[in-house]
């Protein structure tokens, strides 16, 4: 069913993130934008004292992340607040809880996988925005897109037809792209971190990690 009137109850089916999607396309896409790379944009300056740059970061950050955020946003004006029954299950109750943990879950994962293949160093694993991106982009935004992309694709007579099906997909499949690319070209992503002082460690640093080869060579 798709109907243009806003849920009166968004907890009922969306125990994590209801409010923006319930609230409607404008406030998903910037609740999503928010979480990256608005978030990170903030954590970057205030706590590791620098701007992000597009040429100086990962891809899948400056473009794929707004990217993801743009299909949240097309899904929720797809479909509107009550998603199709094929996907209510996803988005409320027991799975949408397990969802987001499942997504936290792989974030930790990744985490110390990341630091175990050398990827990043352990400064780098502690810097602030590697801990936003691990510890909340994942289980926040991986919850919040997922619900409204699978929504948006399920629903082919909703507000935009087969037309917002086909940027939702482009949306996503760009984003996917963009992290096949950075797993091919490593930027620094995250510089140590030295929380002693509350400050990105002092240079020269080592290259102890191939992000921070990849930075310094």
């Amino acid at each position: 069913m798709v109907t243009d009137r806003p849920s009166s109850a968004p907890a009922r089916w969306l125990p994590l993130l209801g409010t923006p999607l319930a609230a409607g396309p404008a406030a998903t896409f910037s609740a999503a934008f928010a979480l990256s790379p608005g978030i990170p944009a903030a954590v970057a300056l205030l706590g590791e004292r620098r701007l992000l740059r597009p040429r100086q970061e990962f891809r899948a950050v400056v473009y794929g992340d707004p990217l993801l955020a743009l299909a949240a946003a097309t899904g929720v004006a797809q479909c509107r607040s009550v998603p199709p029954a094929a996907v209510r299950r996803w988005v409320r109750g027991p799975l949408a809880v397990a969802a987001g943990a499942g997504w936290l879950g792989f974030g930790l994962w990744q985490w110390r996988a990341e630091v175990r293949a050398g990827r990043f160093n352990r400064a780098q694993a502690l810097a602030p925005t590697k801990i936003w991106h691990q510890l909340a982009v994942y289980p926040l935004l991986g919850y919040l897109a997922g619900s409204a992309v699978l929504a948006g694709l399920s629903c082919p007579d909703g507000r935009f037809g087969r037309p917002g099906q086909a940027l939702i997909a482009g949306c996503v499949g760009s984003w996917l792209l963009a992290n096949v690319h950075d797993r091919r070209h490593l930027k620094l992503g995250h510089p140590p971190y030295d929380w002693r002082h509350l400050r990105p460690a002092a240079r020269p640093w080592p290259t102890a990690s191939a992000t921070l080869r990849a930075a310094l060579g």
